[in-house]
């Protein structure tokens, strides 16, 4: 997994790339939690480059959510391809996360209330 942290019109992002299992989610969580422990909102996850997630990756992004809804922030995950979006469907997450097709539909959403 490749993991980069970038500006995106003022609001942070983690890009993500490759694969985020067992191995990888470890690194994802240290750096999504010290986003969230600065309060961080909104915070967008772009997984437009994941290839492949596994349930401790999805588990981090639980706990992710949970820490940002502690201080109200917003937690948005951007561009899942279908193979990904299928296990949030799957498990009914889909639900639970704030999810957009792309990085302008997602900063869109902060503009409509």
């Amino acid at each position: 997994m490749k993991l980069e942290i970038t500006d995106c019109k003022g609001i942070k992002m983690i890009a993500l790339s490759g694969e985020v299992d067992m191995y990888t989610s470890p690194e994802l969580r240290e750096e999504m939690m010290n986003l969230i422990r600065r309060r961080t909102s909104p915070l967008f996850v772009d997984f437009s480059g994941v290839s492949y997630i596994d349930s401790s990756g999805i588990a981090t992004f639980v706990e992710g959510l949970k820490g940002i809804m502690s201080y109200n922030g917003k937690l948005k995950l951007v561009g899942i391809p279908d193979r990904i979006m299928e296990i949030f469907n799957f498990s009914k997450l889909d639900r639970v996360f704030e999810m957009y097709g792309s990085i302008d539909d997602a900063l869109n959403s902060l503009n409509s209330f």
